[in-house]
This record gives C-alpha cells, structure tokens and sequence, in this order.
C-alpha cells in the first residue's frame, strides 16, 4: 500500500501542498489518501473559485468532495460542469 508520502508526489501545485498540510488525512471522512482511492480534488472552504488563499483550500477524496453542500446543491440543480484544477 502506497501512502501519503508517494500519493502527494503526484500531485502538484495547491493539491500537495494542501495534503502535506493536512498530514495525509481527508477532513471529511478522516481516512489516509491512498492510491487506490482515486483522485484527490481541490476543494475552496468559501466556495469562491477565485480565493486561493491556502487556508481556503483543503485536498478531499473525489466522494468527499461532492458530498459538500456548495456541490451538492449544484449536482441538484443540474449544474454539474467539471472545471479544471488550477496548478500554481
């Protein structure tokens, strides 16, 4: 099992930094990322896509990602547009 410390390598930029940040472990669901778990997705606390202050940012498991109520709330009205992660 590759953890954390692998994991982060391959991700770059506002992602790595959020999981070095966050030792490895998601917030929502308290579990380590690992590779098999799938992507790893940016997520803004604030819901505002142009605030990329980096206590806004938190790294969560794709699932732990649309189970946000911002998310949620988009999934609900159709809205369900995929956007691109912005790499600094």
């Amino acid at each position: 099992m590759a953890g954390v410390g692998r994991n982060s390598k391959l991700y770059s930029g506002p992602t790595a930094e959020a999981i070095k940040r966050q030792k490895g472990i998601c917030p929502h669901c308290n579990r380590l990322f690992m590779e098999m778990d799938g992507t790893v997705e940016l997520h803004h606390i604030d819901g505002n896509h142009n605030n990329w202050f980096r206590l806004n940012l938190v790294a969560l498991h794709r699932e732990c990602h649309q189970a946000q109520a911002v998310h949620r709330k988009r999934i609900k009205d159709g809205r369900t547009r995929k956007r691109a992660v912005r790499s600094t």
